[in-house]
């Protein structure tokens, strides 16, 4: 009688891809480590966890999210030749303005050839014999890499209120940093706001021009003063770009100041 052989289980083992350096986060800061190490003739590879570049500017897109700071000292400083082509609209961007900046960036210096899109990290290792680092993506994707660099940066991990049933609520429910692709329609609904930080700020005067009704849940009142925003008119965007060594000069002695060689201020 013919006995069956077990038969061998499919595995999908993906190969180890092998770079000189990886970049875990395609938004301002790793997009501007691929340029540079690029310049350096390292072969390089970055994950991001997103469709597309922009970090901070690709998850946050809730109602009325801006940059507090000038437009024109959140750009980056290595070319100056970008700099001269690029107008920033407003003296303090919207969101899509400043993704659509860094599309444009990413665009011009060709990034997205060396990024792999849909590709979150969850592990690295360090290989103490091969003196490199190990990465392995959701997908079951793995790399390795004499150097690993995290540009993940400090808003890359939403933190989701404690509350009871929240899990369990039928309810429309948001995080302003996992806000979705596709409007959402307030129109007349009772909505709560948790929290009266700068985010909040900008979502509550933007939502409550539509909501039926508005009730903010605040720990700590803060101090805000008005924006006061407005475009930029012509000549005012010459002014800027004959300012831009003054302007880094000045964002460079801040306390939180960045390399004047990245980007200029945030």
């Amino acid at each position: 009688m013919a006995t069956s052989q077990p038969q061998a289980l499919a595995v999908d083992i993906k190969p180890v891809e092998h770079f000189d350096a990886i970049i875990i986060g395609a938004g301002i800061a790793g997009m501007y480590q691929l340029y540079r190490l690029r310049q350096h003739g390292l072969a390089v590879r970055v994950y991001e966890a997103g469709s597309n570049v922009g970090g901070t500017w690709y998850w946050n897109r809730y109602p009325g999210c801006r940059f507090d700071s000038e437009s024109y000292s959140y750009g980056y400083s290595f070319s100056q030749e970008l700099l001269q082509e690029w107008e920033w609209s407003e003296h303090f961007a919207a969101q899509p303005e400043t993704l659509r900046y860094l599309n444009y960036v990413a665009d011009k210096f060709d990034l997205p050839r060396d990024i792999q899109f849909k590709a979150r990290v969850i592990s690295a290792t360090y290989d103490e014999v091969g003196q490199c680092w190990e990465i392995q993506t959701e997908n079951g994707g793995r790399a390795r890499a004499k150097f690993l660099i995290t540009a993940i940066g400090v808003l890359s991990a939403p933190q989701m209120p404690n509350i009871p049933g929240l899990i369990d609520y039928q309810g429309e429910w948001y995080h302003t940093g996992l806000w979705p692709h596709k409007p959402v329609n307030f129109t007349g609904k009772r909505v709560g706001v948790i929290g009266t930080g700068a985010t909040a700020v900008q979502l509550i005067t933007e939502i409550a021009k539509e909501v039926g009704h508005l009730t903010v849940f605040q720990r700590t009142p803060n101090f805000c003063a008005p924006l006061r925003n407005s475009p930029i008119d012509a000549e005012t965007q010459k002014k800027i770009k004959a300012s831009y060594p003054e302007i880094f000069r000045r964002c460079s002695e801040t306390p939180a100041a960045p390399s004047r060689r990245g980007p200029a201020c945030g």
